[in-house]
């Protein structure tokens, strides 16, 4: 009789064994924990042939087989997502990934210097020249003057005859033949006098490692949109378009203290000259913008310079005579136009530097000076 409870027993224990292998999933596995910093790229291993992965967040972070037992995995951006690598036999194991930005809690200063450099100068050197003579021979046989003033830089005057140095010369020269009868004078206006460094910003920012910084010194034009079709056909709603000097910064503190560093200028300004559209709310013109984006590695001190994002502008200068200069046909005579070329060159300087624990005191204002 105690044999048969026995083998009962034994049979009921082995069926509960059955019944919970048979209600868990095959290859089902505790979850693992993965950290993988933004930017960077782990190796998972498994112990069998990896069939294909999956992962919940593919913006956080995605994954690829990289050989028949190795995941790799990379961090896109910060938080956390789950991964699972599915091997022969329906088996598979799970992972928590958590895609972090390494020393999140340093901060970096970021000085920046944003400068137009003009090139208009090398097209704005001019000469002007004067020369006079007399001679007794039969081929002249009297006094000659002559001058060219194509910048009027230098003043004429008739007595004595001659250039003198004005407000806008930068150079004169002249001779005089000992005899007296030959002169000769020429001034003239150096490149360097009508070149052009002009800075547009100076920002400083600061920011946390892994989280973006930007800035804008400019504003925003509205762009009128017509909507042709469906409830709203026929109304007109209004975008805003940015343009100026923009800035997008992105730093990151390494574990020797360099800074990786994505920086993105870009300058953009407003051309009425070229209009795309026109509605009843107004004219639509284009935005002409220069960018760039870079990825660079920094240790405090270092500079990054960013230029050669040239622009090119045409100016188009008319001048008319009053009153004859507007009368149809008539008017072209007494008309002068003339195009200016400017070359524009956008200059960025960066410079990183990591910003040390904050003191918890306030620093001394001068009202808080002791009373005397």
């Amino acid at each position: 009789m105690s044999r048969k409870i026995g083998n009962a027993v034994i049979g009921a224990a082995l069926m509960v064994v059955a019944l919970a292998g048979a209600a868990a999933p095959a290859g089902a596995q505790t979850h693992d924990r993965l950290r993988v910093p933004v930017g960077r790229a782990e190796v998972v291993t498994s112990n069998d042939d990896v069939r294909t992965v999956a992962i919940a967040e593919p913006k956080i972070a995605d994954a690829a087989v990289g050989s028949a037992r190795t995941v790799v995995v990379n961090g896109k951006s910060v938080g956390v997502t789950t991964l699972v690598v599915y091997s022969e036999g329906a088996r598979y194991k799970v992972y928590d990934v958590e895609v972090f930005t390494p020393n999140y809690n340093k901060q970096v200063q970021l000085r920046v210097r944003v400068a137009e450099v003009n090139d208009n100068a090398a097209k704005q050197l001019g000469f002007d020249w004067y020369g006079e003579g007399h001679s007794n021979q039969p081929w002249l046989d009297g006094f000659l003057a002559g001058g060219l003033l194509t910048s009027k830089i230098s003043p004429y005057t008739d007595s004595p005859p001659g250039l003198t140095v004005g407000p806008e010369t930068d150079g004169f020269l002249g001779y005089l033949k000992n005899s007296g009868n030959l002169k000769l004078q020429v001034a003239w206006r150096a490149l360097e006098e009508t070149g052009d460094l002009r800075t547009l910003a100076t920002p400083t920012l600061i920011t946390r490692s892994g989280q973006p910084a930007s800035f804008l010194s400019g504003g925003e034009i509205p762009v009128p949109i017509a909507n042709g079709t469906g409830a709203q056909a026929g109304t007109v709603t209004i975008e805003w378009k940015e343009f100026g000097v923009k800035l997008d910064f992105t730093p990151y503190v390494e574990d020797d203290n360099s800074i990786t560093l994505k920086v993105a200028p870009e300058m953009s300004q407003i051309d009425f000259s070229n209009v795309t559209a026109r509605t009843t709310a107004g004219v639509v013109p284009t935005i002409i913008s220069r960018k760039a984006s870079t990825t660079v590695n920094l240790r405090p001190g270092e500079h990054l310079a960013i230029g050669g994002l040239k622009q090119t502008d045409k100016v188009r200068i008319v001048r008319k005579v009053p009153i004859l200069g507007y009368i149809p046909v008539l008017g072209f005579f007494f008309t002068d136009t003339s195009t200016q070329k400017v070359d524009r060159d956008l200059l960025v300087v960066v410079s990183p530097e990591l910003v040390e624990q904050a003191d918890s005191a306030l620093p001394p204002l001068p009202t808080d000076q002791k009373d005397r």
